[in-house]
């Protein structure tokens, strides 16, 4: 998989989920895991190897996304927002991100839209239950 690959797996599941929603930017790509650390390893050497990969920062765990029940680490752009910045997740109840990974297994299970970094935001209502998800992320929120 390339950085292209992962870019329009994201714009497949945003469109899929809310075809409206495209209109708001992507402002990271969340890959869904069982094993965040086999998972980080792995997206890190995609990176390495894919010339057209943007120059992303080191992982920074962020905040718990209790709406999609998951702990989340985050590469962003060293660009400052020139490009979507990378989110591993890993559930840690029997909640959204679980239920994507039991339907789908590994792979990009949540699209963050909106301005801004990737936070915690609001799950887009009307989807399937197992995702894929689309975080809506509040202007107000840094």
């Amino acid at each position: 998989m390339s950085w292209a690959e992962l870019l329009a797996a994201a714009e497949e599941a945003l469109a899929a989920a809310d075809p409206a929603a495209d209109r708001l930017p992507i402002s990271g790509i969340g890959w869904a895991t069982v094993d965040r650390e086999r998972a980080q390893h792995d997206l890190d050497a995609l990176l390495a190897a894919d010339p057209h990969a943007p120059a992303l920062g080191p992982w920074t765990s962020m905040d718990r996304d209790p709406a999609l029940g998951a702990r989340a680490y985050a590469r962003a752009s060293r660009e400052e927002l020139s490009s979507p910045t990378l989110v591993v997740l890993e559930p840690d109840t029997e909640g959204r991100l679980a239920a994507y990974l039991v339907r789908f297994g590994e792979g990009v299970g949540v699209v963050y839209v909106g301005e801004g970094v990737p936070r915690p935001g609001r799950v887009e209502p009307g989807g399937p239950a197992w995702g894929p998800h689309i975080v809506v992320l509040d202007k107000s929120s840094p």
